[in-house]
């Protein structure tokens, strides 16, 4: 079978890469549907949170299927970008030089990971 890592015959291959092949297809097209699941979620919710702060209603109770809605305020940081990180750094050395110098040495110390993937692609 094709969860086995040993050695396979050229029939077993194909039998694996067909059976592959059908599961990406398979994931892209939920996938897909998912997609567009959440875009018609979000859209609702833009409506019902705009409902909810129109009429200043901070929780819903949801009888017929339990729980509640409930409309916070969500908070997420930026990313680092390397023109901030920069910029700081000029602002504590006071020498642009010696900035890059550090921006580059911390950049160049950032691991990469590599691994082996395997894509498909489409004519």
């Amino acid at each position: 079978m094709c969860l086995e890592e040993e050695m396979i015959d050229a029939e077993e291959f194909r039998n694996c890469v067909k059976s592959y092949v059908e599961l990406h297809d398979e994931i892209a097209a939920a996938a897909k549907h998912l997609s567009e699941l959440r875009k018609k979620k979000d859209a609702l919710g833009e409506l019902v949170m705009g409902f909810m702060k129109h009429r200043a209603i901070d929780e819903c109770e949801l009888p017929d299927s339990g729980g509640k809605l409930v409309r916070k305020q969500s908070k997420t940081t930026e990313t680092l970008k390397k023109d901030h990180i920069l910029q700081e750094l000029m602002t504590l050395i006071n020498d642009e030089t010696r900035a890059r110098a550090s921006l580059d040495t911390i950049y160049g110390k950032r691991q990469v990971v590599a691994k082996e993937v395997l894509t498909r692609t489409k004519r």
